[in-house]
Order: C-alpha cells, then structure tokens, then sequence
C-alpha cells in the first residue's frame, strides 16, 4: 500500500516552502497539539487557501465550490460567531443526523469536536476555500443578538454609540448656543426692505435710507413706544431721556444693537 505523503513533504514538493520553513514550523508545533497547517498559514508562509490546495492532495479530497450549493436550509444551526470562530459554514443536514460542513482545515478535530457538541449532530467536513467560507458566513448566517455580545462586535457597537453620542452633542451644542445667542442678542431678519432687530419685546428697524423706527414695551413704562428718528444720535438721545424705563436686560441690549448693529 502506497503511504500518503506528510502535509510538510507536499509543501515542499509544490515549492510553497522551504525544508528550512518546515523544519522551524515543526520545532514551534512541539509541545503542543496545533496543526502543522495552521502554523505555517500562522506563520504567514502560505496562505490559507494554500493550505485547502495542499490537504485537497493530501486527503484526496474535492474542494467544493460554495457558489453552487444552497444552504439556506441550515442556516440557522450553527450561530455566525461559532462559524466565523472555526471558518466553517453549514451546507446541508443528511439522513442520521450528519450535518455536511464546509471547512477550511477538515482535520481540526477540536473545532468538529465542539460544533457537534452544540449543535448534537454528526459533523461531516467538506473541504472548501477559507476565503469563500469568510464570503458567504455574512450573507447566509444571520446576524442573532448573542453574536452582538462578542468582543469583535461590542467594540464596533460602541464605537457607533460612541459616534451617536458626540454627533448628538454636537448638535444640543449647537442647540444650545442657538438658544443662548437668540436669548442674548434676539432675533434679525429683513422685513419689506426693513432691517428688524427684536428682543426682550423692544424692535428696532432701520430702512435703506438710514431711518430708524423704535418701538415696543419697555419693563418700566405705561404703553407702547412707537418713534421714527432720522439718525442715531437721535435715538441715543431718546434711549438716554428714557433710560430708567428699561429693564437691565432691554438696556444692555439695545446698547449692543445701537453701537454694534446700527449703521
């Protein structure tokens, strides 16, 4: 009987890597019960669909095209964390309990090992490209909320809370200052040709011709002012006579609006 090849001996053979690459990898894997493929895929000397290549030859196994094979009926079996976890996508639940899975590494017994445990069936492994597993785990496992809890997604969530919050503070700042500036200063606003500057129940408008209309309640005084002047010293005049008849508030505003607004 002919003797399958070592996974080491078909790398070199297809020159994807050294014996001196081999010989490194083997003395890492010493000690413990990781796989020869996934260190050297860890190690960054071949790609991991290389190594689904080099086990195709190895095992003497098809590599299965997932384009071609509908899954949907077993979507919802394996959760998408636990498919992302061991690169694995369900395919299809056979008679007695078998449930094909497509894999990356068909020998990881570990990962076969837990998926039967949670999922109480029958793993069989079908050899597929890692990347085409990596594709289609978003669009054929649904997204459930246990897998929104694993830190790959938390940190993502948070972030996007994150951006929600500030974007949100951003905008009652600018709520805010809106509110302060509208309190402080009032509102401005072009009416028939009239420049109209309002605020504590005072209006000053002044037209084109540089005539200014004042008019309003004052906090102090009995009726309602109404008074066009032809200038401004005019109406500093009429603000200076009238002085007591305006809160705090109506006094450092129309100061603002005289000296900083008025032309």
């Amino acid at each position: 009987m002919v003797q399958k090849k070592r996974l080491g001996e078909i790398l070199i053979a297809e020159g994807l890597v050294s014996p001196a690459d081999v010989a490194q990898a083997l003395r890492t894997q010493v000690g413990g019960n990781r796989r020869l493929g996934h260190i050297v895929v860890r190690m960054k000397l071949i790609t991991a669909d290389d190594l689904v290549g080099v086990l195709s030859t190895q095992l003497e196994l098809e590599i299965y095209d997932l384009s071609k094979i509908d899954s949907s009926g077993v979507s919802r079996i394996v959760p998408r964390y636990l498919c992302q976890r061991y690169t694995v996508l369900p395919l299809a639940l056979k008679e007695n309990n078998v449930l094909e899975m497509a894999m990356g590494d068909p020998c990881d017994e570990e990962a076969i090992s837990n998926l039967e445990q949670y999922t109480g069936k029958v793993i069989q492994p079908l050899l597929a490209k890692q990347t085409d597993i990596e594709r289609a785990i978003p669009t054929r496992v649904p997204l459930r909320m246990k897998d929104l809890l694993l830190p790959q997604y938390t940190v993502v969530i948070t972030r996007v809370i994150l951006a929600i919050c500030l974007v949100l503070l951003a905008i009652l700042g600018y709520v805010v200052s809106q509110y302060i500036h509208k309190a402080t200063y009032g509102t401005e606003e072009i009416i028939d040709g009239f420049k109209v500057y309002r605020n504590y129940d005072l209006i000053l408008e002044v037209d084109t011709g540089g005539v200014l209309k004042f008019s309003g309640r004052s906090a102090f005084a009995k009726g309602y002012y109404s008074v066009t002047f032809n200038s401004k010293e005019e109406l500093n005049k009429f603000l200076e006579r009238r002085q007591d008849d305006f809160s705090e508030k109506q006094a450092d505003w129309l100061g603002w609006a005289v000296s900083e607004e008025l032309p």
